[in-house]
C-alpha cells in the first residue's frame, strides 16, 4: 500500500521566504566538493557552497535559482517572432511570480494525491502468443479459445510506487495502471484511488516519441497550450497572452528557444535531435516513463530540476521512471520505489534507501552512483556482498520483498499512508479539486468532461494544426494538385468536344462517370493520411487534449478549401473542353455535386481508417466496397440488368446519386441527333426517309431523327429527370452528413488500439520459461564471455581532419560541423560527447558516409588510405533510431547480419556460434526467438531491447571499425554497463571504437580512454586522452580557466558543465577558441598531416530472398488481406454479371464484367505500395552498412511476389469465371488465367515503381489516381478508339497495357459467341409499303452493316438485332481481332519486364535516404 501526494512529493511554500527559497540544511551524504555527482547541484554564491539536501522528506531548491538563470534567453514576444535577445530567464522567479499572480487572482490550486493498495497485475504468459503466418489465419478454432494458452504471468504484485528498476521489473506497468491504461492486462487486483477524482486527470507518456514530424516545435507546443488554456486566467490576460507566456517558459526551460521553428522530424524527416524531440514530448504531461532518454547528462539534470520546481510551486504530483539516473537527478526526488520482477524491493525516502540495503549486506563502491547501486541489486553479476553476509543477504525478488515488509521503513510508510487517508477523509480535497477543474474549463466547455477547451475551441485549434500539417507537406500538395491538373487536361482532350448525337450521349455518360471515378480515387489518399496520424491521436486522446470527434470535424473543415480548389481546377480543365452543357445552372450543378461527392468519399475512406487500425485491412476492405460502388453506379451495368440479390448496392451507393444528378444535369432537356452513320438503322444511300428508320440510341421514336434526353434517361437508365435535386442531390448531401457523423462517432467510441503495451510473439514452443534459480547462474556466466574475443590483426587506424559539413537552409547555408579533427587507433575507445544538438550524430553520419544531402569537406583515411567502396560493409554503425525488419525473430536477424557480413571463409556453424555468444552477452536469451515487431503496432520487443538488437546486429559482423550513436540511451545501468564493458573488450582486442554517449556514470566513463568533446555549432572543445582517473582531461580544463573538479565528481558531468551543456548551462569561456590555440591541438594537427602526407590516394581491393520470403510469410494481414480482397472482388463481379447470356445487350455486359477484373488490378497496385515502402526502410538501413547490394534486394522484392500472384490469380478465376458465365472451353480458361496473371504481375510491379518513385505513402496515394485513371481512360472502353482524338489514338491507346489486356480477354470470350437477341435488344421500325423487311434491308447489309433481321418476311414491323456474333461486335465497335490474342499476352509480359527494369533503376537511384 503506497501513496504519493502532491504536497509530499516536494514543495516549499512562497511564504517560507521572500525570495521564494527556504532555509537550506545540509545532509551529510551530499556535502563534499563542488562538481561531483553527489553534489552536482552545489553552486558557489558569494564564496559559500550550498548543497541540495532534503529535510523531513522535502527537498529545498533555493540554489537552483542561480543555476537556472545563467543563460541568455528569449522573451515571449521575441519567441513569437522567432528572434533572440539577450534577456536573462529565471525559472524560479518566473514560476513563483506566476503562482503569486494566480493566488492574488483567487485561483484555486489543484492538489491531487494518488494511493493504491494490494495491487496485483496479470498478463498473458509468453506462450500464449506466437508469431502469426499465413496458415495462422485458417486456425479458426483459436478464435473460440481452443488451443490458446490459458497461462498468466504476474507483472506487478504487492504494494508499490515508482522510480527504479531494470527493464521488465514492472515500472512501465505501474505507470500505466496509475494512468488507468489497463486494457492489455488480463486481470488487475487491488485499488487505485485519486481522492475521488476522475482517473483521466492522470497522463502517461511513453518513452517512444510520437509527434507530427512536419510541424515545428512551436506549432506542436502552441497546439497543446490552446487545448489546455484555462478558462479562468489572470485579470486582463487573453488566451493568446497565456499561450505566449507558457510558450516562453517552456522554450527557455527546455532549451528549445532556437529550435522553435525547426520541424520536429522523425526517423525519416530531418528535424530536432533525439534529445530535443524528447523535450518537446515532456512539456505537456505529468507522468513520465524514461523521459530523459536521449538527453545528455546536463540537459537531463536541468530537465528534472525544472520538473522539481514546477512540482513544488504548483503542488503537482510527478511520477517518473528513469534509467541511468545520476546522483544529481536522484537527489531531486523525495521517495523511491525499487522494483524487480513485479515485486517491491523498497519504498521510502531516498536518503534511507542506500543505508537500508547496506544493512542487508550489500556494498556500494566509491564511484558508483546510488541509482546504479540500487538497480544493480537484482543482478548477481553486478551486486557485491559484504563479507559475512553471504548467507543472509537476499538473492531473489521475493526475498528482497520479504525483508522490506518486515522493516521499520515499511511500517513508517504504512503510517504515512493511513495519515494521508485520514486527511483525505477529513478535508475532502476532491471537492476543491473539482472546483479548480471547473474554473479551468473554458466558456461553454462541459464540467462533466476532462477536456479544458470547449468543443468549438477544440475544432478551431485542430483546424489550425491541420492547416499547418497540410501546408508543410509540399510534396503531397504539389503531387495532388499537379495530378488533378494533368488528369483534367488529359480527360478533357480524350473526350474533346463530344457531339450531340447518340455516340456523343454515350461518351458523355463515360466522361461523367470517369470524373466521379477520378475524384473517388483522389479521396483514397485520405485513408493513408488518416492512418498515419492514428498513433498521435491515440496519445492525445489519453492526454484528454481533445475529443477524437473534434479532430475529425477539424479535418472536414480543412477539406472544404482543398476540395473547393480541387473541383474548381478539375472543372476548369475538363468541363469546357469536353463540350458539356454551357449554362450557368449546369456549370454550378456540376461543381456543387462534384464538391459534395468529393467530401462524401473523403468521409467514406476515413470511416474505414477510423474503424480499422491496421492499414492493410482498412485499404483492402475499403477497396472491395469501392469496387462494389463503381460496379453499381448504373454506368457499367444499368439498373434494369442488375440481379435482385445485389441490386440493393445501387440504392445505398453515394456514387449512384452523384452520377444520376450529373447525367440528368447534362442530358435532360436536350435533343440528340440520329443523323450520320452508326446513329440510325438502316442508314446509307436510299435510306433517307425517317418514317422507315429508327435511332439506335435508346429512347428513339420511329419517324423522329432525334432522341430526347429525358426519354433516353427514362427508358435506358431508368432515371427520372425530375429527381435531379430531390431526392438525388439531397441524398448526396445526406451521405456526406452520414459519413461525417458515423466517422466522428466511430473515432469517439471505438478503441483506437488493441494493445496499450508491447506483447511479444514467439516461435511456437520457444517462449521463455519463468525465471528460476538458474537465472543467477546464467547471469554469472556473462562475466566470462568476453575472454573469448579474438584480436583483430589488421590494426585499423581511422582519422579525420578539418571536417566541415554544411546543409542548405532557407536563405543560405548552415554549418553543422566546423573544422572537427580526430583520430581513432587500434585499441582506442573514444567517447564523442557534447550537449544535445552539438552535432555528435551529425559527425558520426559524416564519418560513416551516411549523409546524402549537404556538403562535406575534410580528409578521412582508414589505415592511411582513402575510403574505398567496401568501407560501409567493413565498419559497424549503430544508429540512434532502431530500424529493423519486424517480421523476423531476433536470432534470425542476427544470423542474417552475420551470414552476409562475416567473410565467406568462416563456416556457417562458426557464425551461428558467434551469434549465440552475442545473444548471451547482450542478455537476449529470453527474446532471441521473439518476433522483432513494431512498437506502434503493440506487438514486438521493447524499445530497450531494440537498442540491444541494434548493437548486436553490428557486433555479429565483426567490423574493423565500430561507430555507435548513443548505445546506452534508453538502457538501464546494468545493460549499459554490460554493453560498454563489452565494447571495452572489443577495443582491447584491437577494435577502434568511436561512441557518442549522453549520460555516462563515473563507472561507465572509466572505460573510455579518449574523448572528442563538441560544443554547439559543431566545434571542438577538446580531443585527446582522458588519462588515469580522468586526470589528463581534467588538468586541461582546469589549466585553461575551468572550475576546480572535486575528487568525487563525475568527470563526464564536470566537462559538460564546463562547456555550458544543458538547457540552463552557460560556458564561462570560448572553449573552441581555447582548443584551437592549445598545444594539444597543434600536436593532433601535426599527426594528421603526417597521415595525409603518407597516405595512399588510390588503393585497390541467396540469403536476401530467403529473408524476404520469410517476411512475407509472416505478414498474414497483408497476404490474407489480399487473398480476401481478390476473393470478394471476384465473387462480387461474378454475381453482378451472373451467367451473362448471348444477347446483343449481354455483349457489352460481358465486356464490363471483364472490365471489373482490371479494376481489381487497381487495388493490387495500391496494396503493393505500403508493403514495399516498409521493406525499403529496412533495406536502406542494411544497405548503408553494406549487408548486401541494391540489386539482389530489388530482384528479391519481385521474386517473392510471384508465387502469391499465381495463387491469387487462380482464386480470382475460381470466384469470377464460372459465376459470370464465361466460355468453358479449356483453351479459353487457360488463356484467361495466363493473361490475368500477366496483368497482376504487371500491376504489382507498377505499384512498386510508383512506390519507389515516392518517398512517402501519401505521395504515392496521390500519384496512383493519375496513373490508374490514364490506364482506364485509354483502354478503349470509356471512349471507343474511333471516338478518341487522333493525338491520343496514335500513341497513348497503343501504349496502355489495359488495351491489350481487355482486347485479349474480350476476343477470348466473344469469338465463339453467336448472338441471340432478346425482345428488349431489338430495334423496331416499319418497312416501306409493298416491301418486306428482308427486301428493305438488303442494301443495308450489302453496305457492310452488322446484325440481322429476325423476321425477314414481315411487312408491318421489322425487328433488327444489331450484331449476329461476338466477333462482329468487337470488330465493328472496337477494331479488335482474335489474331492478336497471344500477341497481347507477350506484350503484357513485355510491360511487366519493362516495369521490373524501371523498378531496379529506381531502387538504385533511391537506395539512400535523404539525411
Amino acid at each position: 500500500m503506497v501513496s504519493l501526494e502532491k504536497e509530499k512529493y516536494r514543495h516549499s511554500s512562497d511564504s517560507d521566504s521572500n525570495d521564494g527559497s527556504t532555509e537550506t540544511k545540509i545532509h551529510e551524504e551530499f556535502q563534499e566538493g563542488s562538481f561531483g555527482e553527489p553534489t552536482a547541484n552545489a553552486v558557489s554564491i558569494s564564496g559559500k557552497s550550498l548543497s541540495l539536501i532534503f529535510t523531513a522528506g522535502k527537498h529545498e531548491y533555493a540554489e537552483l535559482k542561480e543555476e537556472l538563470s545563467r543563460r541568455s534567453r528569449i522573451s515571449a514576444v521575441a519567441l513569437e517572432e522567432g528572434q533572440a535577445s539577450t534577456q536573462e530567464f529565471n525559472l524560479d522567479e518566473f514560476l513563483h511570480g506566476l503562482r503569486r499572480a494566480q493566488d492574488s487572482a483567487g485561483h484555486i490550486s489543484k492538489n491531487l494525491g494518488v494511493t493504491w493498495k494490494n495491487l496485483t497485475v496479470n498478463g498473458r504468459s509468453p506462450d500464449a502468443n506466437t508469431i502469426p503466418n499465413i496458415f495462422s489465419f485458417f486456425k479458426i478454432w483459436r478464435l473460440l479459445g481452443i488451443g490458446v494458452s490459458k497461462n498468466q504471468k504476474t507483472i506487478l504484485q504487492g504494494e508499490m510506487l515508482l522510480v527504479l528498476g531494470r527493464p521488465g521489473a514492472g515500472c512501465t506497468t505501474l505507470l500505466k495502471i496509475i494512468a488507468n491504461i489497463r486494457s492489455s492486462y488480463t486481470s488487475i487486483e487491488g485499488s487505485v484511488s485519486y481522492g475521488g477524482i476522475d482517473p483521466r486527470q492522470v497522463c502517461y507518456n511513453e518513452e517512444e516519441d510520437q509527434h507530427y514530424p512536419t510541424l515545428t516545435a512551436k506549432q506542436t507546443l502552441e497546439f497543446a497550450l490552446r487545448m489546455k488554456t484555462p478558462g479562468k486566467r489572470l485579470p486582463q490576460e487573453t488566451k493568446k497572452d497565456f499561450v505566449n507566456k507558457v510558450l516562453f517558459m517552456l522554450g527557455n526551460m527546455l532549451g528549445l528557444t532556437k529550435q522553435m521553428n525547426t520541424m520536429v522530424g522523425n526517423a525519416w524527416v530531418r528535424g530536432l535531435s533525439g534529445g530535443e524531440q524528447q523535450m518537446t514530448t515532456s512539456s505537456t504531461i505529468n507522468c513520465w516513463d524514461c523521459s530523459t532518454r536521449g538527453l545528455d547528462s546536463a540537459s537531463a539534470l536541468d530537465y528534472v530540476r525544472s520538473l522539481r520546481l514546477m512540482t513544488d510551486v504548483f503542488k503537482k504530483t510527478t511520477i517518473t521512471s528513469l534509467y541511468q539516473a545520476s546522483n544529481s537527478i536522484y537527489s531531486l526526488f523525495d521517495k523511491i520505489l525499487l522494483l524487480d520482477e513485479g515485486h517491491c524491493l523498497y519504498f521510502g525516502p531516498i536518503n534511507q534507501a542506500k543505508p537500508y540495503f547496506e544493512k542487508l549486506g550489500f556494498y556500494c563502491p566509491k564511484r558508483k552512483s546510488t541509482p546504479d547501486f540500487l538497480t544493480g541489486l537484482s543482478n548477481p553479476n553486478e551486486r557485491e556482498i559484504i563479507l559475512g553476509f553471504e548467507e543472509t543477504a537476499p538473492r531473489f525478488a521475493h526475498e528482497f520483498e520479504k525483508h522490506y515488509l518486515e522493516s521499520d521503513i515499511y511500517k513508517q510508510m504504512m503510517t504515512e499512508l493511513q495519515e494521508y487517508e485520514r486527511i483525505i477523509e477529513k478535508e475532502k480535497p476532491s471537492d476543491m479539486f473539482r472546483e479548480a477543474m471547473n474554473d479551468e474549463h473554458q466558456k461553454r466547455a462541459s464540467n462533466k468532461t476532462p477536456y479544458t477547451a470547449s468543443f468549438f475551441q477544440q475544432v478551431k485549434a485542430l483546424t489550425i494544426r491541420q492547416y499547418h500539417i497540410n501546408i508543410t507537406d509540399q510534396a503531397a500538395l504539389i503531387s495532388r494538385y499537379g495530378t488533378i491538373l494533368i488528369q483534367g487536361l488529359i480527360t478533357a482532350s480524350c473526350f474533346f468536344q463530344m457531339g450531340n448525337d447518340g455516340a456523343g450521349a454515350f461518351s458523355k455518360g463515360g466522361a461523367i462517370f470517369f470524373a466521379l471515378l477520378f475524384n473517388s480515387f483522389i479521396s483514397q489518399s485520405e485513408l493513408v493520411a488518416f492512418l498515419m496520424g492514428r498513433p498521435i491521436l491515440e496519445k492525445h486522446k489519453q492526454f484528454a487534449l481533445y475529443r477524437p470527434s473534434a479532430f475529425y470535424i477539424a479535418q472536414v473543415v480543412m477539406d472544404v478549401p482543398y476540395a473547393f480548389v480541387q473541383v474548381i481546377l478539375f472543372q476548369a480543365c475538363a468541363y469546357f473542353m469536353m463540350g458539356l452543357r454551357l449554362t450557368a445552372e449546369a456549370l454550378l450543378t456540376f461543381f456543387v455535386v462534384l464538391f459534395f461527392m468529393n467530401m462524401t468519399m473523403n468521409g467514406f475512406f476515413r470511416y474505414f481508417g477510423a474503424s480499422f487500425s491496421n492499414f492493410f485491412l482498412a485499404t483492402q476492405i475499403s477497396g472491395v466496397f469501392l469496387i462494389g460502388c463503381m460496379n453499381y453506379t448504373g454506368y457499367t451495368i444499368t439498373y434494369s440488368d442488375m440481379h435482385p440479390w445485389l441490386s440493393w448496392i445501387y440504392w445505398v451507393n453515394p456514387l449512384t446519386y452523384s452520377y444520376k444528378t450529373l447525367l440528368i444535369n447534362e442530358l435532360s432537356g436536350q435533343d440528340f441527333s440520329c443523323e450520320g452513320p452508326n446513329n440510325a438503322v438502316p442508314y446509307g444511300p436510299g435510306y433517307d426517309d425517317w418514317d422507315y428508320k429508327v435511332c439506335i440510341m435508346k429512347g428513339g421514336k420511329p419517324g423522329e431523327n432525334f432522341v430526347r434526353g429525358d426519354d433516353y434517361l427514362n427508358e435506358y437508365l431508368s432515371y427520372n429527370p425530375s429527381h435531379k435535386w430531390v431526392p438525388d442531390f439531397i441524398v448526396v448531401i445526406g451521405f456526406f452528413i452520414f459519413f461525417t457523423v458515423v466517422t466522428a462517432l466511430s473515432m469517439e467510441f471505438n478503441k483506437l488500439s488493441k494493445s496499450t503495451s508491447l506483447t511479444k510473439l514467439y516461435l511456437p514452443g520457444k517462449a521463455p520459461k519463468a525465471r528460476s534459480s538458474e537465472e543467477m547462474e546464467r547471469r554469472l556466466q556473462q562475466a566470462e564471455l568476453e575472454s573469448g574475443m579474438e584480436s583483430v590483426s589488421s590494426g585499423t587506424t581511422f582519422s579525420w581532419q578539418d571536417m566541415d559539413y554544411t546543409v542548405p537552409v532557407k536563405g543560405g547555408e548552415l554549418k553543422l560541423l566546423d573544422k572537427v579533427s580526430g583520430l581513432v587507433k587500434p585499441g582506442h575507445l573514444t567517447a564523442l560527447m557534447g550537449s544535445s544538438g552539438a552535432g555528435k550524430t551529425t559527425l558520426l553520419d559524416v564519418l560513416a558516409r551516411r549523409k546524402t544531402i549537404g556538403k562535406v569537406d575534410g580528409r578521412v583515411y582508414l589505415n592511411n588510405e582513402v575510403l574505398m567502396q567496401d568501407f560501409e560493409r567493413i565498419t559497424g554503425y549503430c544508429e540512434q533510431m532502431d530500424v529493423h525488419q519486424p517480421t523476423v525473430t531476433v536470432r534470425e536477424a542476427l544470423r542474417f547480419s552475420a551470414y552476409l557480413r562475416q567473410p565467406s571463409s568462416v563456416s556457417r556453424k562458426e557464425k551461428n556460434d558467434y551469434v549465440e555468444k552475442i545473444i548471451q552477452l547482450l542478455e537476449m536469451e529470453n527474446i532471441c526467438d521473439a518476433q522483432i515487431g513494431e512498437v506502434e503496432s503493440g506487438f514486438g520487443i521493447s524499445v530497450e531491447e531494440r537498442k540491444r538488437l541494434t548493437i548486436g546486429m553490428e557486433l555479429v559482423g565483426k567490423p574493423q571499425l565500430l561507430f555507435l550513436d548513443e548505445p546506452t540511451s534508453g538502457l538501464d545501468s546494468q545493460s549499459s554497463y554490460n554493453i560498454i564493458r563489452f565494447i571495452r573488450k572489443l577495443a582491447d582486442a584491437g577494435w577502434p571504437v568511436l561512441c557518442t554517449i549522453h549520460q555516462p556514470s563515473s563507472i561507465l566513463f572509466e572505460h573510455f580512454d579518449h574523448i572528442l568533446l563538441l560544443v554547439r555549432g559543431g566545434r571542438t572543445a577538446y580531443y585527446g586522452e582522458i588519462g588515469e582517473d580522468s586526470s589528463t582531461m581534467i588538468n586541461y580544463f582546469e589549466s585553461n580557466g575551468g572550475p576546480k573538479c572535486s575528487p568525487n565528481a563525475n568527470p563526464a558531468e564536470y566537462i559538460l558543465q564546463c562547456v555550458g551543456a544543458g538547457t540552463a548551462g552557460k560556458a564561462k569561456a570560448d572553449w573552441a577558441n581555447i582548443w584551437e590555440k592549445s598545444s594539444q591541438y597543434q600536436a593532433l594537427q601535426k599527426e594528421l598531416d603526417n597521415i595525409h602526407n603518407s597516405s595512399d590516394k588510390n588503393p585497390s581491393r541467396k540469403a536476401i530472398f530467403k529473408r524476404t520470403t520469410l517476411a512475407y510469410w509472416r505478414s498474414p494481414e497483408y497476404n490474407i488481406g489480399r487473398l480476401l480482397n481478390v476473393l470478394f472482388t471476384a465473387l462480387l463481379a461474378g454475381f453482378t454479371y451472373w451467367k451473362t447470356g448471348n444477347s446483343s445487350g449481354d455483349l457489352l455486359n460481358k465486356i464490363f464484367a471483364l472490365f471489373s477484373t482490371f479494376i481489381m488490378a487497381m487495388t493490387i497496385i495500391i496494396l503493393a505500395q505500403p508493403k514495399f515502402m516498409v521493406e525499403r526502410e529496412f533495406f536502406r538501413r542494411e544497405y548503408a552498412s553494406r549487408y548486401y547490394s541494391w540489386a539482389p534486394w530489388a530482384i528479391s522484392s519481385i521474386l517473392v511476389e510471384i508465387p502469391y500472384i499465381f495463387f491469387f490469380s487462380a482464386i480470382f478465376m475460381g470466384g469470377f469465371y464460372w459465376t459470370a458465365g464465361m466460355h468453358t472451353a479449356s483453351i479459353s480458361i487457360a488463356y484467361f488465367y495466363i493473361i490475368f496473371s500477366a496483368l497482376v504481375l504487371w500491376s504489382v510491379t507498377l505499384g512498386f515503381v510508383i512506390a519507389a518513385l515516392s518517398e512517402s505513402p501519401l505521395t504515392a496515394a496521390v500519384i496512383n489516381p493519375l496513373i490508374i485513371s490514364i490506364l482506364i481512360l485509354f483502354a478503349g472502353l470509356m471512349q471507343a478508339p474511333s471516338e478518341m482524338p487522333h493525338f491520343w489514338k496514335s500513341w497513348m491507346y497503343w501504349g496502355v497495357p489495359f488495351h491489350y489486356y481487355i482486347e485479349g480477354l474480350a476476343v477470348n470470350e466473344l469469338e465463339h459467341v453467336v448472338v441471340q437477341c432478346t425482345n428488349s435488344d431489338l430495334l423496331k421500325f416499319s418497312p416501306p409499303p409493298s416491301m418486306d423487311c428482308g427486301e428493305y434491308m438488303t442494301n443495308f447489309f450489302l453496305y457492310g452493316a452488322p446484325g440481322y433481321i429476325t423476321n425477314a418476311s414481315a411487312t408491318d414491323e421489322c425487328e433488327y438485332c444489331p450484331f449476329k456474333s461476338g466477333k462482329e461486335f468487337y470488330t465493328m465497335r472496337f477494331d479488335w481481332s482474335e489474331n492478336h490474342k497471344w500477341r497481347n499476352v507477350g506484350i503484357l509480359f513485355g510491360f511487366f519486364a519493362f516495369n521490373v527494369i524501371v523498378f531496379i533503376i529506381l531502387v538504385y537511384l533511391k537506395r539512400k535516404p535523404r539525411r
